[in-house]
């Protein structure tokens, strides 16, 4: 699962722009409160500041573009001042992010997931996180183009000269080649600003003003329950809405018992609700085709278990959905879906 740090780190990787520790030593002068780092920009938030062997990192304020640390108050002249932390070649950890967000935000645009929701970071699919970190160092190459392009060439009367316009040509050369790696990901995996996307022609009801369901095509002694085309809706202009419930997926087999553990989280207290999850074949269907058994597991307050006999999963399509609700004991105003997701059953053989 993407986040935005595992994303952060991945970028420094390609751009080359990986931290370096380092530990500063002076000694207060006693006549000021800033002092100036040698390196920067540095990583702020877990920097480690001593004074006279005090640690007074959570008082100091760090600038992490210059590296410049100003005290609350003047250190004591001739105290030792030891600053240690991580240092970087280009960009701070801000500037990393907002790459990524970036990159991730216009990666994403106008893209919905399989339950048709705004694709969010721990829902990004595993295959989309390169791309969106090769577009995210063609911003951060961008923005080293722009600092470089004020650079000028340097012609000494003694004849030698300086290209320094050279550092600017050569950073247009990477984008590009960024660029072209982007547009290529994403053409060849159907992802991101390049994807193509690719409709089907459908017929919708002159009465309910509703698309017309289409089933897959079965072979003619195939007896099992028909199951229904998963066909992206288009968005019609509308804007795509985000989903904070995560997405968990079940697998099960046909005609065999199903048991799942759903996790919480660790300060979650699952005994305090009573639950209800049903089985539907399709988003927002008032139909359900089974609901699942839920019990509570000795010794632990944080998970559920699910369960489904036999003749329920001989029932069951080979894709469904499926999500879970909590209402609270103590106020049954307070209702909450706490995991969705879609359920895949592998059809049987034995009978």
């Amino acid at each position: 699962m993407a986040t935005l740090t595992s994303l952060s780190d991945r970028l420094r990787t390609e751009i080359g722009d990986l931290g370096k520790s380092f530990v500063w030593q002076t000694t207060a002068t006693g006549n000021t409160n800033r002092y100036l780092l040698p390196y920067s920009p540095v990583d702020a938030i877990n920097m480690i500041i001593t004074v006279g062997g005090v640690d007074v990192s959570t008082t100091v304020d760090v600038e992490e573009t210059t590296g410049y640390m100003t005290f609350d108050t003047v250190p004591t002249e001739g105290a030792t001042i030891v600053a240690a932390g991580t240092y970087f070649r280009y960009f701070t950890i801000t500037e990393i992010e907002q790459f990524v967000c970036d990159a991730f935000e216009q990666h994403t645009a106008n893209h919905a997931d399989v339950y048709g929701r705004a694709v969010l970071f721990d829902t990004l699919p595993g295959l989309e996180e390169y791309p969106v970190i090769v577009y995210a160092s063609t911003l951060a190459l961008y923005t080293l183009a722009t600092d470089a392009a004020f650079d000028i060439d340097i012609q000494a009367p003694d004849g030698v000269m300086i290209p320094r316009s050279e550092r600017y040509r050569q950073l247009m050369q990477m984008i590009e080649t960024r660029k072209q790696q982007y547009k290529e990901l994403c053409s060849m995996l159907g992802i991101g600003l390049y994807k193509i996307d690719v409709f089907s022609l459908r017929r919708i009801s002159k009465h309910t003003n509703r698309y017309v369901p289409i089933y897959l095509p079965q072979e003619v002694d195939d007896r099992s329950t028909p199951e229904r085309a998963q066909i992206p809706m288009p968005s019609y202009g509308s804007a795509i809405a985000p989903s904070s419930v995560p997405t968990k997926d079940l697998l099960a087999y046909q005609g065999d018992n199903f048991t799942a553990i759903l996790d919480f989280p660790d300060d979650f207290d699952v005994t305090l609700y009573t639950w209800k999850s049903d089985i539907s074949q399709q988003v927002g269907s008032p139909t359900k085709l089974v609901s699942f058994t839920i019990d509570f597991i000795e010794d632990t307050t944080d998970q559920l278990q699910v369960t489904l006999t036999s003749e329920e999963t001989a029932a069951l399509p080979e894709k469904a959905y499926w999500d879970i609700q909590g209402t609270l004991i103590s106020d049954t105003t307070q209702i909450k879906t706490y995991m969705r997701g879609g359920f895949f059953t592998t059809t049987q053989v034995t009978q």
